[in-house]
């Protein structure tokens, strides 16, 4: 039976999403779909080379369950301006959870992981930040890029505090969740039983031991990498033709070309740089929280 998606992880990412997303997966009156961030919503999101075009039918299917809660984490909702709006049309009873974390360590983190995903082809973290001003009037954008957006890096930080005042004008105060990653860090299970009342389920449902998911990641073969990220989509839209399950032969050659390995420092200049940049966006968004 479909049901609508009554909890949405809206981001951001970088910020602990996949770590509660693989968690609260595990909790019997907890739905996810296997397929993590289907990214339906959020219309201003300028999406490319076929990704996430998702049919209306084909978003429903996702979520054919009896169980309590069901959710989705598309962590680019908090980049949108118009996910908010969109994901109130959809359900205007949903709970929200939204994810933060340092904003310079955010911003040099999500280029990291584009740089692995291949989304971003320029490796040096200084030269991509000064193609954004470019990337914004559609110049310089990598072939194999999935979501424009994604390489408006601190132009999307900016948008946060904006962006959550969106789904608190729609949601209310007391249907949203915040978390910052450094609560995941040092009590990941009281984040997580924090979560399962937030979301009215037994909170007494055990996790033995909870491990940090989705380290920093760096491809082995940059060939590879790429050769994935072109036909990963293409191949995934011939599959569903016959079997509408994923198969995992993607992931399994992802994981076969990654390592984890510690991100290299940002320099002394470009991190006071990004401070002076991103430190009053700071202050607007823990004053948001503050005063949930």
């Amino acid at each position: 039976m479909t049901k609508v998606p009554n909890l949405f992880i809206v981001g951001a990412p970088k910020c602990g999403t996949t770590f509660l997303y693989t968690y609260l997966k595990k909790h019997p009156d907890i739905y996810f779909p296997n397929f993590k961030e289907p990214h339906f919503f959020g219309s201003d999101l300028i999406r490319k080379n076929g990704a996430y075009d998702l049919s209306q039918k084909d978003y429903n299917d996702l979520f054919s369950t009896n169980k309590k809660i069901i959710g989705e984490a598309s962590t680019f909702y908090i980049f949108s301006k118009k996910s908010a709006q969109e994901i109130y049309n959809h359900n205007p009873k949903a709970k929200i959870i939204i994810m933060i974390r340092n904003l310079v360590d955010l911003v040099h983190s999500l280029h990291a992981q584009f740089i692995f995903s291949g989304d971003e082809i320029v490796e040096d973290f200084s030269k991509a930040l000064d193609l954004e001003k470019s990337r914004l009037n559609g110049k310089n954008i990598p072939k194999q890029t999935t979501i424009v957006n994604k390489l408006y890096y601190t132009t999307n930080i900016l948008s946060i505090p904006n962006n959550i005042k969106s789904y608190i004008d729609l949601f209310g105060i007391e249907n949203i969740r915040f978390i910052h990653l450094d609560e995941i860090k040092t009590n990941p299970r009281k984040v997580y039983i924090d979560t399962l009342d937030f979301l009215n389920v037994d909170s007494g449902f055990e996790i033995d031991t909870f491990k940090a998911v989705n380290k920093n990641k760096v491809y082995k073969y940059r060939i590879i990498r790429d050769l994935l990220k072109k036909y990963s989509i293409p191949l995934g839209k011939l599959r569903s033709l016959i079997i509408k399950k994923p198969l995992g032969f993607v992931k399994f050659f992802e994981n076969l070309n990654l390592k984890e390995q510690k991100r290299l420092d940002i320099s002394k200049d470009l991190y006071e740089k990004l401070i002076n940049k991103l430190s009053k966006t700071e202050i607007e968004i823990n004053d948001i929280i503050n005063k949930r």
